[in-house]
């Protein structure tokens, strides 16, 4: 596995420092910037539109003034604001895309340097905690895509950068990309401007570019052009609407001189006959030829989580927000995820009152029999008569008076007890002992002897079921049940028992007319 960026790394350790940021003990303290003077601020006097005019309060009036006789005020949400205001109705959403599932898949090199974490401080993370730090950044998971048979693949392009629900939008993003500059060359050359005698210029209301008249023969050409590379995220009905007219000869000659210079393309290494003016014709040369060298069809594939949304067609951009915000309410759903990776990482996960945790091993409690060195045993007996201390409580009890910090044989003890799995130490400063268990062979000898003093019960003997008489034909089951013997017409169910008690009032079984 590649190393992570440095970048990533630190981003995502420091989100392990668990807790608020004034519970910790190294968070710097919040500055404020000092004021030149110590005066308190006067309030600030308002204009003749205000409701303050030489420091008065407005006075209040019972009616309403302009409210209306009834106090009645008219609500203030339907449409535009007098003067050309902004529109406050609800911006529309984008829909998701039909048929497209969107998962969060935890990325394996964030996932790689939580074990590095772990590893390297020897504490126990919940796993839900680590999948929250997990959520936190984008670029710590990945967007996996699935498109459903009832609808058309994605295009992809090659170098994994971008994702699209249909070729348009692909063909688009590749103009707008550095890739186009690996195909094609443009260049701009003064050109002479059209001649004619125009009265009204279009101009595009979002950008402010120049369209030309509505009757040039490339109107509609531009306009598609800039709807496409610029505004694709809205309908095309929705950019026309506002296109605006101008007239005069100062828009006319301003159109005019961006005609002046005009810019041609060609493929690249093609020669000098190739040049072409025509945008829509390179496109076309693009679209028909070369597309496949930088898109692919796919119907699942995965992507960083980090992607930009200029990247993403927009009904993609809506399912990924739809996924990431239940993942990010629900983080659990990434736990069985990350106990794969994490066993990739040969990482043990165990559970613990319930819940699932990671840490550097196991928990593996002591025998009461168990010899260890002096610190060591130190450390576990004053775990096993103070239950559920914190780090800094084992220190201010084991160490002399006077001494702050534990020395650096202390610390290999308490690291090694942690490693073995024989104390835990939690990502809150909890430590917590394991209960000990008795020696494997007092473990033994214990049952058997509990074995001997209990009395050993009898096991009650089922009763097989009994098998159930058939037969191949109504003839032959007539036939065989007066013949049968008094023990085997009792075994006799459904239409053999009916069979029995036709034969038994015509007096045609043999063994029931000798008794």
């Amino acid at each position: 596995m590649s190393e992570p960026s440095d970048e990533l790394a630190k981003r995502l350790l420091s989100a392990f420092e668990l807790g608020p940021s004034w519970a910790r003990g190294d968070a710097p303290a919040k500055k404020y910037p000092a004021r030149d003077d110590d005066a308190p601020r006067e309030r600030r006097d308002r204009d003749d539109r205000g409701h303050r005019d030489g420091g008065g309060r407005r006075e209040f009036r019972g009616g309403g003034g302009d409210r209306g006789k009834g106090g009645y005020r008219p609500p203030r949400g339907g449409g535009r604001r007098q003067g050309g205001g902004r529109d406050f109705e609800p911006r529309e959403l984008p829909q998701p895309a039909h048929g497209v599932r969107v998962s969060i898949v935890p990325a394996a090199e964030a996932v790689h340097l939580v074990v590095r974490e772990i590893h390297h401080v020897a504490r126990v993370y919940s796993l839900y905690d680590v999948s929250q730090i997990l959520l936190a950044g984008r670029e710590r998971y990945h967007l996996q895509f699935s498109v459903s048979d009832k609808v058309g693949p994605l295009f992809k392009s090659k170098n994994g950068d971008s994702l699209w629900l249909t070729k348009d939008e692909a063909i688009a993003h590749f103009w707008q990309s550095e890739a186009a500059s690996e195909l094609y060359e443009s260049e701009e050359v003064e050109t002479d401007p059209p001649s004619g005698n125009f009265q009204v210029v279009a101009r595009c209301g979002m950008s402010g570019e120049w369209l030309g008249p509505p009757n040039f023969h490339s109107y509609q050409t531009t306009l598609r052009r800039i709807h496409r590379e610029q505004f694709s995220n809205m309908p095309f009905e929705a950019y026309a609407s506002r296109v605006r007219t101008e007239r005069g000869e100062e828009a006319v000659n301003a159109w005019l001189d961006t005609m002046r210079k005009r810019v041609r393309w060609r493929p690249k290494g093609a020669d000098d006959e190739a040049w072409s003016f025509d945008r829509s014709e390179i496109e076309r040369d693009f679209a028909t030829g070369k597309f496949a060298e930088m898109f692919e069809e796919v119907r699942g594939t995965e992507v960083s989580g980090d992607i930009p949304a200029r990247n993403l067609s927009v009904g993609l951009l809506a399912c990924v927000r739809i996924a990431t915000s239940h993942a990010r309410k629900h983080p659990a759903i990434l736990i069985p995820m990350i106990c794969r990776l994490l066993e990739a990482e040969h990482l043990s996960v165990f559970k613990r009152e319930g819940k699932l945790f990671t840490g550097p091993a196991r928990p593996h409690p002591l025998t009461t029999d168990a010899k260890l060195a002096e610190r060591p045993a130190a450390i576990v007996e004053w775990l096993e008569a103070n239950p559920d201390k914190k780090l800094s409580d084992l220190w201010t009890a084991m160490l002399p008076e006077g001494q702050t910090e534990p020395g650096k044989e202390w610390f290999a003890d308490l690291f090694w007890l942690l490693t073995q799995g024989h104390v835990l130490l939690f990502a809150d400063d909890l430590l917590v002992l394991p209960k000990r268990r008795a020696p494997q062979g007092a473990a033994a000898a214990a049952p058997a002897a509990a074995k001997g003093a209990k009395k050993k019960k009898r096991k009650k003997r089922r009763k097989g079921r009994r098998r159930r008489v058939t037969f191949e034909n109504p003839a032959k089951m007539v036939r065989t049940i007066s013949r049968m013997s008094p023990s085997a017409l009792k075994r006799l169910r459904g239409p053999a028992l009916l069979w029995r008690r036709r034969l038994e009032k015509r007096g045609r079984i043999a063994s029931l007319l000798d008794e």
